[in-house]
């Protein structure tokens, strides 16, 4: 019967001693706004392994601290880096405390990079001397003037883990999104070589696939109602332009006021259809002796724009039928010496309505 009693005394012993333990760590660790007091100071003096350590785990796992800091290093004898340093400030406003997170709110001062880099500027336009003497010219002004400042408000986040409060900087959902966007100008890239290729509808495939990764997209949603407007635009194109018909090909040596013998064309088309058309593009394949294309030629015998005049300002009307002055032809100055001369095909391959 004593031992029991011994052992239950005992067992309470222990369990008052751990329990002391915990309330002794749990009094003894430094509070959330000690830690990020630390963390601040350690950051903005580049004390890169210490900063480091007080980051939350999660964090930790994301980047390394090579990866964080590698392009963080500082001259600490520089001059100008020493003013710099020397004004930047901070100031813990508030910080609220759960049982496993904190939200802080910080005000940050610091030299207004604006500021410095006009008085940079104008001392490079005035005096051609190199980088490290023109940094310690500024630096020599603002050891006596003051330095212009600006400050800003910041958000800091903590998490309690077993050895205490660290920041959490959620380094995971800022590189995800990173990922996000960079796949994002990857994918709207893709699509505008597709829409210089005409292949339209890969193209809107492209923009879905950006809005699968940001719905709100503006841009996406507005380039694929335009690409579905330039596909049916093109689907009536190409079944008008079965209304519009091109004859009377004909392909010779022309003589003008230039040149004796010149390479030239000429035609007429009409329109058919019931719709007017401001520009018409004609392409003419030429040919050599055995039948190959060896050039193209491309027109625009109806072409209504604000830069055009004469003739080829006006639109071709439904049953209008467009020819040539007399007299006047299509030359083809990059036809090559190999081609036969009459050998020629041609098709509309382009058409604009005019309403």
């Amino acid at each position: 019967m004593t031992k029991r009693i011994i052992g239950v005394l005992i067992f309470s012993i222990i369990m008052i001693l751990i329990t002391s333990c915990d309330m002794m760590d749990k009094y003894t660790q430094p509070s959330a706004k000690e830690i990020l007091n630390k963390y601040l100071n350690a950051s903005f003096q580049n004390k890169n392994l210490e900063a480091y350590k007080y980051i939350s785990s999660e964090d930790k796992t994301v980047k390394s601290i090579n990866s964080v800091y590698k392009n963080s290093t500082y001259d600490k004898n520089n001059p100008f880096t020493k003013v710099m340093m020397k004004n930047i400030s901070f100031q813990i406003l508030n910080v609220k405390e759960t049982t496993n997170t904190a939200d802080a709110i910080v005000q940050i001062t610091m030299p207004d990079i604006s500021i410095l880099f006009k008085d940079f500027v104008n001392l490079t336009i005035s005096d051609q001397k190199d980088q490290s003497k023109l940094q310690e010219e500024i630096a020599q002004k603002y050891e006596t003037e003051t330095l212009p400042t600006i400050s800003k408000k910041e958000k800091f986040y903590l998490v309690k883990e077993k050895d205490g409060w660290k920041i959490f900087l959620d380094w995971k959902s800022k590189e995800l999104e990173n990922k996000k966007s960079k796949k994002i100008s990857s994918l709207l890239s893709e699509a505008e070589q597709l829409k210089e290729k005409k292949k339209l509808s890969s193209a809107i495939l492209k923009y879905e696939e950006v809005l699968a990764l940001n719905g709100e997209m503006v841009e996406a949603k507005e380039a694929i109602q335009k690409t579905k407007k330039e596909i049916k635009d093109i689907k009536e194109k190409q079944k008008y332009l079965k209304e519009v018909k091109l004859y009377d090909l004909k392909a010779r040596m022309y003589s003008s006021y230039l040149d004796d013998e010149i390479p030239g064309v000429e035609f007429k088309i009409k329109n058919n259809g019931n719709r007017t058309l401001r520009k018409v593009e004609v392409t003419v394949y030429f040919k050599n002796s055995q039948g190959t294309v060896i050039s193209e030629e491309q027109y625009y015998p109806v072409l209504v724009t604000e830069y055009s005049y004469g003739s080829d300002n006006k639109p071709l009307k439904p049953n209008y039928i467009w020819q040539q002055e007399k007299g006047h032809f299509y030359k083809a100055d990059s036809v090559p010496t190999e081609w036969k001369v009459g050998s020629v095909s041609a098709n509309i391959t382009n058409i604009e309505f005019a309403n």
